[in-house]
């Protein structure tokens, strides 16, 4: 992947800011969050069917995954590269359904022999044409709008609305999750899914939620789902670079970018802490 950069070092400081205020805003929308986070829990605990017909995470809206395997809708993900990729959704019903995105989800690759183009930049390997590329993560739709993927603290995932036996395209972000493996492309076949498929990395999941309310960038998401996921450290990704031809080769990731990252990894898991232990005290009192 080589994406256009705006950002040079000698600007650096000025992101540095934007990336405390970025994490600043973090932190507020994340501990709401986390309350809402345990109540749920214990409420999801009461409920007698995890198997049940399920809804919404938040309104009205019915759950994608669920409402694909119960076959009333056929869902398609179609990634555009390691950024972005589309949900492509047919109602099959004769009637009209509000869905809503998981608020983190995977991109799970399902033809290993469909993987493998010729990519050697930053986190992106080349193992050959019979690779499967990387599984990727992500939440909400694409831009500041589009039913529920807002910025600011709007709800993670994203609601959308399809007229009976019609099919609608939702363009959603994305980042890789398995450094090393290739990047993924509309030739290769994947399936949606939620991200306990992958990972039950709780900070991991933090971090796709605030993606999907579009708290952070794709790069301070990228940096930070490789750490969790793949395991590199902070000074490995601080080294990654994109290849250049002709130009000097530039770093993937800015200074501003891998700072941003580490607040944000630490946010989710001081968040989760915060959670357990409201779960804890709020079940000893039942």
């Amino acid at each position: 992947m080589r994406p256009t950069r705006l950002e040079s070092w000698s600007i650096a400081p000025r992101f540095v800011s934007i990336g405390f205020l970025v994490v600043g805003l973090i932190v507020v929308a994340t501990a709401v969050s986390a309350g809402r986070s345990a109540a749920n829990e214990l409420r999801s605990e009461s409920a007698s069917s995890p198997g049940r017909n399920a809804t919404a995470d938040r309104g009205s809206a019915s759950d994608l995954l669920e409402a694909e395997r119960q076959g009333l809708v056929a869902v398609r993900f179609i990634p555009a590269d390691s950024r972005s990729a589309q949900v492509i959704v047919t109602n099959r019903t004769k009637r009209p359904l509000t869905l809503r995105l998981p608020a983190a989800f995977v991109g799970v690759p399902v033809l290993a022999q469909m993987g493998g183009g010729p990519m050697g930049n930053a986190g992106f390997g080349n193992a050959g044409a019979n690779a499967a590329p990387q599984t990727v993560g992500g939440g909400g739709f694409m831009g500041g709008g589009g039913g529920g993927g807002g910025i600011g603290g709007a709800p993670a995932g994203g609601a959308f609305s399809i007229p009976p036996e019609k099919t609608r395209v939702v363009k959603v972000r994305t980042v890789c999750l398995e450094h090393g493996k290739p990047e993924p492309r509309p030739r290769h076949s994947y399936r949606l899914d939620r991200l306990e498929a992958f990972s039950s990395d709780p900070a991991l999941r933090g971090v796709m939620e605030s993606l999907s309310r579009h708290e952070i960038s794709s790069q301070v998401a990228q940096a930070a789902a490789w750490h969790l996921s793949s395991g590199l450290s902070w000074e490995q990704l601080a080294d990654e670079r994109i290849d250049h031809v002709i130009d000097e080769d530039e770093p993937f990731f800015t200074e501003a970018e891998i700072l941003a990252a580490r607040q944000v990894v630490s946010v989710v898991l001081d968040s989760r802490r915060a959670s357990d232990e409201a779960r804890q005290a709020a079940s000893g009192l039942r």
